[in-house]
Order: C-alpha cells, then structure tokens, then sequence
C-alpha cells in the first residue's frame, strides 16, 4: 500500500513538473511574440529620407533668433529686403501686410500693402526688376479659382500689378482626395519667370513644376513642366543667386538641386539636408550662393550654414 502510494505521488509530482515546463514555456513564447508585435508596431520616421537624393551632411543649423509674436504674429514667407534685412509676410486670416526683420529677429517695419488683399499669401520672392512677388496661391482644399501671384513695389508699398493663373491639368474643384496636388506653398522668380512647386496633399508623394511668365492680365493656362517623388510636403522654394541651385523646404529636411535652370531642376543632382526639429518651417531664403536663412511658423529663425 505504501508503495502504491509512493508510486502516485511521483507520478503526480512528475505531471505538475511538465505542467510547469509546458506553462513557462507558453509564457516565454507569448512574451517572444508581444515583443515581435512592439518592434513591428514601432512608429515609422515622420518625415523619412527620400530616395534618389544622397543625403548631405555637410550643413549646420543654428537657430539665430526669434521674431515678437506681439509684432510678427506669423512666418508663412522669407525674402530678402532691398537693404539688406528680410521681409516675411502671414498667410491666410490676415491683413495685407509684410514685416520687415533683420537677422535678429527684431521688427524694423510694417509695411501694409495698399491695394492688397491676403486670400491666403504662401511664399514671397524678389524680382530682378527690384520688385517684390507674393504668391497668391494657397489652395489647401485644392478648390480655389482664383490664384494669382501679387506685384508690389517695395517704395511705395502699393499692388502694381497682378499675375492670375490656371493649372491646365485641374479640372475639378476639388478633384477626387488622391489628387489633391493644386496647393503651392514655395515658388520663385529667375529670368523673369515664377517656377511653383506644389504641395502634394493626395496620394504618391509627387511635386509638380509649373511655370508663370510675368505677364500681367488675362489669366494664364500653365501645364506641369516636370515632377518628383518627395517624401515631405513642400513649404517654400529659393534659387541662389548664381542661379545654379535651387533650393526646397520640407519637413525635417531642405532639398538641393543642381541644374541650369529651374525647368530642368528634377534631371540634374539632387540632395536632401537633414534639419531636425525646426518646427513647422514655412520661409527659406539664399543668403548668399550656399546658405539659407529659413524661418518657422512661429517665428523662429534659423541659418542653414555650409560647413567650411
């Protein structure tokens, strides 16, 4: 009897062993596989690398300074003034105005534009004619019919002109949600030329290129001249002042291109330089043939600095 007893005792005490050995190991595998599940689920890069443009390490970014919210309530544009400060401008929900700064953020004038009116201003260039450009071209729902780039003269502070225009290939207002690449946001002048670079809120991550003659009066018809894939959405453009850069804002980078002319800018080389955290950077400027001056939302300047 004892030993019938000793008998199943062992042979309990071996069932709850692998009981154990069976219950640890189902728990190591659940643990094995939530772990797989968390890396899976780890968050993909906000603003990832675009490929096709080598990444160029050879910039330092140093925030300057910051301008008054008192005094410049936004930074939607940045270009540079004819005495050599910078004019930046609001967009949409605001008065006509520009705000000129210097480098340290601090305001020297507001100039309200006579004969203006602010439908939603994205970016601003300068004219070798010496006057200033405001793109009236903010198009966030991709429904407006009525953009138009704005000619100011910086002495007198009135509109003297405007340059409305058209996309050839928008034919509906809005178009379906995957095409909804009509908003421009960053654009610039050479050889008397705007070249528009759009701001793609539908699918596939295409930057269209479209060029505006400065042609005041009727409203021109312009088709797309060339596009591509970039994987941040575009807030503002700036070519150097040899002509041989053009230079892009995107979030959490600045894409460099190298070409003759701005129709050719997507063939020839392309880089993309890292940023980091710039908040919403919204203004972009050349300061000279290599550096950039760009300037967030709130007003935060930063200079975008080639490493010597």
């Amino acid at each position: 009897m004892k030993s019938k007893l000793l008998e199943i005792t062992a042979g309990l005490s071996l069932l709850i062993a692998v009981a154990c050995d069976s219950g640890a190991a189902k728990t190591e595998e659940a643990t094995a596989e939530t772990s797989t599940k968390k890396e899976g689920k780890k968050k993909k890069d906000k603003n990832p690398a675009t490929e096709g443009f080598a990444v160029n390490n050879n910039y330092d970014l140093l925030e300057t300074s910051k301008m008054g919210k008192k005094t410049v309530p936004e930074s939607s544009g940045l270009e540079a003034s004819a005495d050599g400060n910078f004019w930046t401008h609001p967009d949409a929900g605001n008065e006509a105005v520009l705000y000129k700064i210097n480098q340290s953020g601090e305001l020297l004038e507001t100039m309200n534009v006579q004969g203006g009116k602010n439908n939603d201003w994205e970016d601003i260039a300068r004219g070798e004619d010496g006057f200033l450009y405001l793109g009236d071209m903010g198009n966030n729902e991709n429904t407006r019919q009525d953009l138009q780039i704005v000619k100011v003269d910086e002495k007198t502070k009135k509109v003297v002109g405007t340059i409305p225009f058209k996309y050839a290939d928008q034919t509906e207002f809005p178009p379906a949600k995957e095409n909804l690449n009509y908003d421009v946001e960053g654009f610039l002048m050479h050889n008397n030329a705007f070249y528009l670079f759009t701001k793609n809120r539908g699918k596939g991550d295409w930057v269209k290129l479209y060029r505006v003659a400065n042609q005041p009066g009727a409203a021109q018809t312009v088709q797309p001249l060339d596009s591509v894939q970039i994987t941040t959405k575009i807030t503002a453009a700036d070519i150097s002042p040899d002509g041989l850069h053009i230079a892009l804002l995107g979030e959490g980078w600045t894409y460099l291109f190298e070409a003759d002319s701005p129709e050719q800018a997507f063939k020839g080389k392309k880089e993309q330089i890292p940023l980091g955290k710039v908040g919403q950077a919204e203004g972009l400027v050349f300061v000279n043939d290599t550096d950039m001056m760009i300037s967030n939302e709130k007003g935060t300047l930063f200079m975008l600095r080639l490493k010597k």
